[in-house]
């Protein structure tokens, strides 16, 4: 963190705001001189339309400036101790293993969205609960447990139904069958 704030401090020393370490006016002033350049080497008698030329020489000498400016500016950043990233590096952890050889998840951990989820899709599954039949929605909030103190076994929910354990079994899958359904609708809740 130390070495961060550092970086910082000497990045805004180096004047970072300007063209890449260049100051607007002497940008500017590259661009007038190339109009003038253009206006000498302009071929009268060419198809081009002189400002097209001229926009063309005058793009060309201001990246020219800017590249010259880059590189010296990358030697400030150097001698300051910044070091330089590159998009072809392989960055290595504090083990020494490479980051792109390391397995992820591809998964950003949002734990307040999660949360969010959650209680949208408890919400919807009590909607859906509520809209099943009788009978079912007794059998799932008895097998399950749901506002009860524990969920029950296959057979003491068919002892507490008077139910055999097959037809228990088959009233649950349909209402499950029907839930499953229910949370893969489409509607928010």
């Amino acid at each position: 963190m130390v070495q961060l704030a550092k970086s910082l401090e000497v990045m805004h020393d180096l004047d970072v705001n300007h063209y890449g370490g260049i100051e607007l006016d002497d940008l500017l002033q590259e661009g007038r001189l190339a109009i003038l350049e253009a206006a000498v080497s302009y071929d009268v008698n060419s198809d081009t339309k002189f400002s097209t030329y001229a926009s063309t020489v005058m793009r060309n000498t201001m990246r020219d400036l800017c590249r010259k400016a880059a590189s010296s500016f990358e030697r400030q950043l150097a001698d300051n101790g910044i070091p330089q990233v590159f998009l072809n590096d392989n960055p290595v952890d504090g083990d020494g293993v490479p980051e792109c050889e390391k397995v992820q998840d591809g998964r950003i951990r949002d734990p307040a969205g999660d949360e969010a989820v959650q209680i949208v899709m408890v919400q919807k599954l009590y909607n859906r609960l509520k809209a099943l039949p009788v009978r079912e929605k007794k059998v799932i909030i008895r097998r399950y447990g749901i506002g009860e103190p524990e969920p029950l076994t296959v057979p003491e929910a068919a002892a507490y139904f008077h139910l055999s354990d097959k037809l228990l079994l088959n009233i649950e899958k349909h209402a499950l069958k029907i839930l499953k359904a229910g949370m893969n609708d489409g509607e928010i809740v």
